[in-house]
């Protein structure tokens, strides 16, 4: 019988995907940072040096030390004088299109890194509205008029262009596309990232981990909150869990209204999304969480990046500052048609597509409210071929990989291979993850069986506690109340002296609440 090491021989000898799309080089790539501000300076050498970025696209300008400006300053301080650089290197060449617009026709530059100190975002600009004659109803009201607020980064996506509206989104043409955007062509599109977090240190590290991933790949389970909240949303949610659980992850997706519970055991964390809260909470306030290095997470609400600069306030900043290496966000109101959409771009980051590519690839507007955090460059699945530095917390995850790979068109055969390594090997994360694969697939009771099989062989509470929340969630989902609650309030005796048991209170106080005080006589 072939062991765990033939299989990794047969699947770099029998792998056959997608050819990914050509990287994007690093001479079409520009670094702008606040040159008022050392640290903003430093940070971005250190990226430039990261990526062997040529010095000649480094751009230093004068700016405000604030995440949020006016327009007017924007314009000054940024937009102008940022044209002018691009003029005066002949990075571009503008002209008028034939309804008169003028944009860049061609343009060397295709990504622009933004560092921790340029502006985040711009605030709106009031506007004298029109009175109403009278004898005239008011018209219906358009919730993007006079919306000429936007994230900095985003208005920077078209800089080449003249005369497009302020108020509201611009279409963005690189929207869905599956060619890498080297290949798209399209000169009057600028593709905007940033390195940017709570702190510098943070900012250093977000580099670090993206390069230290792209050598070893990113491996791990994949974590998703579908909040029950709009129909739309969850459709993203969901969608991106079944391409990683098509990829051979290990995929928890928690399906209820609530998200997840408080010091849930959310180990080996390589992806999260999720939504719709306002500020960090669930797994992520627990006290030394960290994700795995290179994670990308993600939590959509409409101000998940309203600041940066808290690790506590709202969703990116938090994330970051847990060990997330990317995240997306909304410096303010979108709407949620006009945010990235999560199945796209988590399809775009496994078919080996750069973080700014996936992340443009996946919202349809410009010139708004979406932001990506992270190394622009960064592809966390450059090693789903196999290829890279192996490291020992990889090896199940890894594996796993292996057995979808070849078995990716005998569904069966898939399936006990899995269980025949799970077997032979003694390994928990197997049995777990082919549980997860029957439960995604509504097989209960193969599911339950896996997971209680894993839930014995493995060493740390933590992880068996996870176990037992999938069993009470089975249990919830198929209306059995009475026997989660048995459920969990085994788990609070077994895991009382540990964090994670948070996350068995919170859920008992939602399935199991105590009962309500007793009314009190009123006095006569």
């Amino acid at each position: 019988m072939k062991t765990l090491c033939r299989l990794s021989l047969g699947f770099m000898a029998m792998l056959h995907l997608h050819a990914a799309p050509a990287p994007i080089k690093v001479e079409n790539v520009a670094v702008l940072f606040n040159s008022s501000l050392p640290e903003s300076e430093a940070l971005a050498k250190a990226y430039q040096q990261a990526r062997g970025i040529p010095e000649a696209n480094m751009i230093g300008l004068a700016m405000p030390d604030a995440e949020e400006i006016t327009r007017d300053v924007y314009q000054e301080k940024i937009h102008k004088p940022l044209r002018d650089e691009f003029d005066k290197r002949s990075w571009w060449k503008r002209g008028k299109t034939p309804d008169g617009m003028v944009i860049a026709g061609e343009n060397k530059i295709q990504v622009m890194v933004c560092m921790r100190g340029v502006p985040l975002k711009i605030s709106r600009q009031t506007e004298v509205q029109p009175k109403t004659e009278p004898g005239k109803a008011a018209p219906a009201a358009n919730p993007l008029q006079g919306a000429n607020e936007a994230a900095v980064d985003s208005e920077l996506a078209v800089l080449s262009l003249d005369g497009y509206p302020l108020n509201g989104p611009t279409n963005n043409q690189y929207f869905q596309s599956k060619l890498g955007f080297a290949e798209a062509k399209m000169p009057f599109l600028i593709l905007v990232g940033r390195i940017d977090g709570p702190t510098f240190a943070v900012c250093h590290r977000m580099i670090d981990d993206a390069i230290t991933a792209e050598k070893t790949g990113l491996w791990g389970r994949a974590y998703f909150d579908i909040a029950n909240f709009y129909p739309e949303g969850d459709t993203w949610i969901r969608g991106a869990s079944v391409k990683m659980l098509e990829a051979g992850f290990p995929v928890i997706v928690n399906p209820w209204k609530e998200v997840f519970a408080k010091n849930y055991p959310m180990g080996d964390a390589a992806i999260y999304y999720g939504w719709y809260e306002g500020s960090v909470c669930g797994p992520f306030v627990k006290p030394g969480f960290a994700f795995r290095k290179g994670a990308v997470a993600v939590h959509l609400h409409s101000f998940s990046a309203s600041t940066l600069r808290s690790e506590t306030a709202n969703w990116c900043g938090p994330l970051l500052a847990r060990g997330a290496a990317a995240t997306l966000g909304n410096v303010y109101e979108p709407y949620l048609a006009m945010t990235h959409h999560f199945d796209d771009f988590q399809q775009h980051l496994l078919d080996g597509f750069t973080l700014v590519e996936s992340a443009y690839a996946s919202i349809p507007v410009v010139s708004w409210q979406g932001i990506v955090l992270g190394d622009p460059l960064y592809r966390p699945f450059l090693r789903l071929d196999g290829s890279g530095e192996k490291l020992p917390e990889d090896r199940a995850y890894r594996a796993l990989r292996v057995a979808r790979v070849l078995n990716v068109d005998e569904d069966s055969k898939y399936l006990s291979e899995i269980e025949r390594v799970a077997h032979e090997k003694q390994n928990p994360v197997f049995l777990e993850s082919l549980g997860l694969i029957y439960l995604a697939r509504k097989q209960t009771n193969s599911a339950e069986r896996f997971i209680r099989e894993a839930m014995l062989l493995y060493k740390a509470d933590p992880d068996r506690l996870r176990c037992q929340l999938h069993l009470a969630g089975i249990d919830r989902d198929a209306g059995r109340i009475s026997q989660s609650v048995k459920s969990l309030r085994e788990a609070e005796t077994l895991y009382a002296a540990i964090p994670e048991i948070e996350s068995v209170r919170s859920l008992l106080a939602i399935l199991d609440p105590p009962p309500p005080p007793p009314v009190q006589p009123a006095k006569k």
